[in-house]
């Protein structure tokens, strides 16, 4: 039987992935396709593209004319993610 966190849990498992936030971070700043998403986080195009699709799936990015984005799950993420790395700075 699944716990009530799961949904959760996989959410943090994904967070964790090294190099994750980065692309969350690279597409805060504005959308970018595939090439530049790769220069910024300099990821393996492999990784990159796993990590991309994972992404979409959970409905943290999209896709509109080859250009990736955040969707508003996504921005929140990412304001998120932010508050926390400065809490843990301090």
């Amino acid at each position: 039987m699944p716990s009530e966190n799961s949904g959760e849990q996989k959410i943090l498992k994904v967070l964790s992935k090294k190099g994750v936030s980065d692309i969350i971070f690279c597409l805060a700043k504005e959308p970018k396709g595939f090439s530049q998403i790769m220069f910024d986080t300099r990821l393996n195009p492999n990784i990159l593209n796993r990590h991309l699709k994972i992404l979409i799936e959970m409905k943290i990015i999209e896709k509109k004319s080859r250009l990736y984005h955040l969707t508003e799950k996504g921005r929140t993420i990412s304001e998120e993610l932010k508050i926390i790395i400065n809490l843990l700075i301090l």
